[in-house]
C-alpha cells in the first residue's frame, strides 16, 4: 500500500480518537449508533482489516493499527456493555471508514496493482468465472508496443454489477504489458461508488476514478489509457438474463472525447456477463425514475442459490481493432460537429456489432443477436 494510505488511516485514527476523548457521551441514547457496536458487525470489521493487514501490508505504520485492533478484541463491545468498550468500538469502527481526505478519484486515482492482482477473493472469482481474454488483434498489439500508446477502451455490456471490471484489472498486464508497466490504465466509475465505505477504497485500489468530463480529459492529457463502460446505470437496469443488450444509441460522450483528444477507441465486448444473474423487470419504471432523478440504480437480480454470488458462467473479454474516429475531422484538433459526431458514433456501433458477431459462434452464443438500444 502507498505511504499516502498509511498516513490517511493514521490521520483518521488520531482525529477520531481526539473527538471521542473530548466527548464522553458517544451515543447520546441513539440506538442506531449503538447497533454499530454490537459484537457481530465489529468482528466482521476486524476480520476484514486483519486479512488485508496480514496478506498485503508491510508498512511499519500499519502494525500500529493492527495492534489497536488486537487491543479492541479484549474489550466488551456489546451495546449494553461499559462506556469504555463502546468508546473504543466507536473509535475503531470510524477509523476504518474510508473517508475521502484527498479525493483521489477526482485526480489520478490511487491504484494498487498488487491488490488487484492478488487479493484472494479476486483470484477465486477469476477461476470461478473462468475469466480470460480473447485473441488480441495484431493492429492493437502493435499499437500497444508504442512507448506513447494511449487508448479509450469502450466496454460493453455493463451487466448487473460489472463484476468482471474489478477482476480484469489484475489481468490487463498479461495482454497489455507496456501500458501496465507504465501504470496507464484508469477506469471511469460512477461517483456514488466513492461515497460508500469500503467500496470507495476497493474502487480506487482497482484503478477507478470519477466518471466526470474534467477528470477524463485530465487523464487523457496526461497520457493515461481510459476504460469506460458507456452503458452505465441505464444498461444495468436493461440487463436481461439470456439476452445481449447494450445501451449505446444515445451514448456519444466517449466518442466525442476521443475525437477531441485524438485518441483511438477500442471496442470491447464481455461474453458471459449478461448471464451472471437471473433478472427481473418488476417495478422497472419506478427503478428507472429513481435512477434518473437521484442517481440510484437498483437492479433486481439474484445469482447462485438466490444469493448475490454470480452464476458460474464462463467469461471471455474480446477486443476489436483500434479506431481513429477523429480521422473524420481531418488533421485539425477541435470540437466535432454534430454530423461528424454522429458519423463516428455510427461507425463505432457497426464495429461493436461486428466484434460480437465475429466471436459469438466460437464462444457458444451463436443463437443470440446483439441489440443496440
Amino acid at each position: 500500500c502507498s505511504d499516502r494510505y498509511a498516513k490517511t488511516y493514521l490521520a483518521q485514527s488520531l482525529l477520531t480518537a481526539t473527538t471521542l476523548l473530548m466527548d464522553k457521551s458517544v451515543h447520546g441514547g441513539n440506538q442506531f449508533l449503538a447497533f454499530f457496536h454490537c459484537n457481530g458487525l465489529y468482528l466482521v470489521i476486524i476480520s476484514y482489516n486483519l486479512l488485508l493487514l496480514r496478506t498485503f501490508f508491510s508498512h511499519p505504520k500499519i502494525c500500529i493499527l493492527c495492534g489497536i485492533l488486537l487491543v479492541g478484541l479484549a474489550v466488551p463491545l456489546h451495546a449494553g456493555g461499559d462506556e469504555r468498550g463502546r468508546r473504543i468500538a466507536s473509535f475503531l469502527t470510524l477509523c476504518f471508514l474510508p473517508i475521502g481526505v484527498w479525493r483521489d478519484e477526482l485526480h489520478d486515482g490511487a491504484p494498487w496493482p498488487r491488490f488487484a492482482k492478488q487479493f484472494p477473493p479476486f483470484v477465486v472469482l477469476r477461476e470461478y468465472l473462468g475469466l480470460e481474454f480473447g485473441p488480441i488483434p495484431k493492429t492493437l498489439r502493435v499499437a500497444e508496443e508504442n512507448p506513447d500508446a494511449q487508448f479509450i477502451f469502450a466496454v460493453f455490456p455493463h451487466g448487473c454489477g460489472s463484476e468482471f471490471r474489478v477482476l480484469m484489472e489484475g489481468m490487463l498486464h498479461q495482454v497489455f504489458p507496456n501500458l501496465a508497466e507504465r501504470g496507464a490504465f484508469r477506469t471511469l466509475a460512477a461517483s456514488v461508488l466513492f461515497r460508500i465505505p469500503l467500496l470507495s477504497q476497493l474502487s480506487l485500489w482497482t484503478g477507478c476514478v470519477d466518471a466526470n468530463r474534467k477528470t477524463a480529459e485530465r487523464l487523457l492529457d496526461s497520457g493515461r489509457t481510459v476504460i469506460v463502460l458507456p452503458g452505465g446505470e441505464a444498461e444495468q437496469l436493461l440487463t436481461v438474463h439470456g439476452e445481449e443488450r447494450v445501451f449505446l444509441k444515445s451514448r456519444k460522450g466517449f466518442v466525442k472525447l476521443a475525437m477531441r483528444k485524438r485518441v483511438p477507441v477500442v471496442p470491447v465486448y464481455v461474453f458471459g456477463c449478461s448471464d451472471y444473474f437471473l433478472t427481473s423487470t418488476v417495478f422497472y419504471n419506478v427503478r428507472h425514475t429513481l435512477m434518473k432523478k437521484i442517481g440510484i440504480c437498483i437492479p433486481l437480480c439474484h445469482g447462485l442459490y438466490n444469493s448475490m454470488c454470480p452464476l458460474p458462467i464462463k467469461t471471455t473479454i474480446v477486443f476489436g481493432e483500434p479506431m481513429e474516429l477523429f480521422d473524420i475531422m481531418g488533421e485539425e484538433k477541435r470540437q466535432p460537429t454534430e454530423e461528424e459526431l454522429s458519423a463516428a458514433h455510427d461507425k463505432f456501433c457497426v464495429a461493436l456489432r461486428d466484434l460480437f458477431d465475429k466471436h459469438k459462434t466460437r464462444l457458444g452464443y451463436a443463437d443470440r443477436t446483439l441489440t443496440i438500444m
